[in-house]
Formats: structure tokens, C-alpha cells, sequence
């Protein structure tokens, strides 16, 4: 769990404004210091609750249309060791392990043409040698969003009963 505090911090982060001293204009609104702000995303990086503070690239509208969702089958046994060589490779936006399904690791990666997600997917199979695998295209994007905290999200757990 998060404190209320954090909650905040990160409400505010997650759209940081475009300024040269971002951290100073949340410091201002949440009425703490710039360093407090700064020692509060520190924390969140290390505790692994956010993974970093960049920019959001829309990829389609840099070139990188071709979307390429691969559904591949490991052994239980392997998936932790192949999940996580697969999350590592330099062009993989995605890597989630899924029960249920025929295929139990799934992973995107981005081209600008569909023959070079193609390759890419094969040069990644070919090394963690994935011999079962689907490529799935995506066509239409109907929605993309990240998660995002809400006001509501805000509530501390005593104010709410809980």
C-alpha cells in the first residue's frame, strides 16, 4: 500500500506540466517543497510503484503502426526464466503471463511495417526459442489509455470507512 501522501504526489505526476521546473509547480499546489515531491517520486521508483518519469510516446503517430500482440506457449516451469528474458528485449512494450488460455505468455512489439514486427517477434523467438507462437495484428485502436488515479482513488481509507 501507498500512503494518502504518496496518492497525491502521484495524482500529480501523472500529468506533469510541461515546464522547466515541473516538481516546483506540484510542490506549490500540494503546499510541501520541491525536495519533499522529489524524495516522495524516489521512493515510488524504488518500491517499484512507478517505473519511471518520461514522456508518453503516441507510437502510430511516429510511424510505428504495425502492432504486432504475440501469444506464445512456454512450460510452466521455464515461464518466470522466458517471461523475463522476453521483457527485457529492446523493443517489447508488453509482457504479461496469462492462465487460461491456449498460449501463456503474450508480448507486443511495435514496427513500422508489418514485416518488421515480424522480424523482430522471430529474432526474439529464434533466442528464447519459442516454437509456438501467434502473431496477432491490431488493426483499429478503439482505446488506449494508461492507468491513471482519480480523485476518488484519493480518499483516505478512514474517510471512506473502510
Amino acid at each position: 500500500m501507498i500512503s494518502d501522501v504518496e496518492k497525491k504526489v502521484l495524482f500529480e505526476v501523472q500529468d506533469m506540466p510541461l515546464v522547466t521546473d515541473p516538481f516546483r509547480i506540484i510542490s506549490d499546489k500540494l503546499g510541501m517543497s520541491e525536495e519533499k515531491i522529489l524524495d516522495i517520486c524516489a521512493g515510488l521508483l524504488e518500491k517499484g510503484i512507478i517505473r519511471r518519469i518520461a514522456p508518453s510516446i503516441a507510437h502510430r503517430k511516429v510511424g510505428f503502426s504495425a502492432n504486432a500482440m504475440t501469444a506464445a506457449s512456454v512450460l510452466d516451469d521455464r515461464m518466470d526464466e522466458v517471461g523475463m528474458a522476453v521483457a527485457q528485449e529492446d523493443g517489447v512494450t508488453h509482457c504479461y503471463s496469462r492462465d487460461g488460455w491456449d498460449h501463456n505468455l503474450f508480448f507486443m512489439v511495435h514496427g513500422q511495417t508489418r514485416e518488421e514486427a515480424v522480424s523482430k517477434v522471430s529474432e526474439i523467438a529464434k533466442r528464447h526459442e519459442l516454437q509456438n507462437y501467434d502473431i496477432f495484428f491490431s488493426h483499429t485502436e478503439l482505446k488506449k489509455t494508461s492507468f491513471r488515479l482519480r480523485k476518488e482513488d484519493l480518499i483516505d481509507s478512514e474517510e471512506a470507512g473502510l
